[in-house]
């Protein structure tokens, strides 16, 4: 199949706000640089080849975030060696930080707002296409806290030590905020795509109450800023977040991403939400890793099939699209996305 780029980020716009366009978008937080270039047959070492992909992708954006966008260096060289070696010796690197009393967070070289580096969103003002916009990747906050502290210690300090793990996650938070702050004011960004796992397949990593505390009321001024600029807020998260789906609402989030599979059911959480947010995702990555494309045709020509019909669907991966991707899955799951996702949905789609 040939694909003829035809962007229109009020495609993604409809189903973000839970219409339904003239066909199912497809999204990605993060496209590793091989399967970019396996998939454009060159090297995207540049803004203009990574563009150049997105719209012979299918894609009716461009994703710009921590690793393009001057994101804030929370450790310094020095202590991210340190960091990197505590990962090392201690069992997954969960015990270990480089925060871990009131003492380190005073003395942490935090980087300041006015520091973030925003050349490259300016770059891509000057060079994107008609009908594609910027989606501006933000986040994380409660991840970034964690691992600058320690999982272990970042949850003992929630009864230890009162108030330093939200402390923290402030001082990320106030970067956090400066970068939503940029992408308001630039009319190329057509949403904000915020980052932050707080679940595992089981469940919560930690207590609601904390994350209501905490976390929350920081999503949700993203999410009132989104709205008194008009456009879309998407919230990424690993694991099974159904404990809190409400408070993700409430915190004025339009798009969930990606359903993780390992513990969630996209089409039950779909059902529960009502309209009330759209749901992106979620073919395999493990099905895209090891599977054959006519298993992921099949797979989403399913998901199309059970998702699609009423809007409020965008189809991707249950995660991202890693290196270990097979080059012709991905090239399948986009084929048949845009083979198949144009509307009316044909209930007969899944047997083609």
């Amino acid at each position: 199949m040939t694909i003829s780029p035809d962007p229109s980020f009020e495609r993604l716009r409809q189903a973000l706000y839970c219409g339904q366009p003239d066909r199912v978008p497809i999204a990605e937080i993060t496209i590793d640089e091989a399967a970019k270039e396996a998939f454009l047959g060159k090297p995207v070492n540049d803004l203009s080849a990574d563009l150049e992909f997105f719209l012979n992708a299918g894609y009716d954006y461009i994703i710009l975030g921590r690793r393009t966008a001057g994101y804030p260096p929370i450790w310094d060289a020095a202590r991210l060696d340190s960091y990197y070696e505590a990962q090392r010796t201690t069992a997954r690197g969960l015990s270990a930080g480089v925060i871990g009393c009131w003492e380190d967070f005073r003395a942490y070289p935090w980087m300041k707002p006015s520091e973030i580096d925003f050349r490259i969103l300016d770059e891509a003002e000057r060079l994107l296409p008609a009908g594609t916009e910027i989606i501006r990747f933000v986040g994380p906050v409660f991840q970034m806290a964690w691992m600058l502290m320690g999982l272990d210690a970042f949850c003992y300090s929630l009864a230890d030590a009162p108030g330093l793990a939200e402390a923290v996650m402030d001082r990320v938070f106030a970067n956090t905020w400066a970068e939503v702050q940029d992408a308001l004011q630039r009319e190329t960004v057509g949403a904000i795509w915020y980052g932050d796992d707080i679940a595992i397949k089981s469940g919560l990593m930690v207590p609601p109450a904390f994350l209501r505390k905490a976390l929350f009321p920081k999503l949700k001024m993203i999410g009132q800023a989104c709205r008194d600029r008009g456009i879309p807020l998407i919230y990424h998260t690993d694991g099974d977040v159904s404990g809190v789906l409400d408070d993700i609402v409430e915190a004025g989030v339009n798009a969930l991403h990606p359903i993780d599979p390992t513990g969630m059911n996209i089409v039950e959480t779909k059902q529960a939400l009502a309209g009330r947010m759209c749901v992106i995702g979620n073919v395999d990555v493990d099905l895209l890793i090891r599977g054959t494309p006519a298993q992921v045709r099949n797979e989403t020509m399913r998901q199309i099939r059970l998702l699609a019909p009423g809007g409020g669907y965008v189809l991707g991966s249950s995660n991202s699209i890693p290196r270990a991707v097979r080059p012709e899955n991905y090239r399948a799951m986009i084929e048949t996305a845009l083979a198949y996702g144009r509307y009316p949905i044909r209930d007969e789609v899944a047997d083609d």
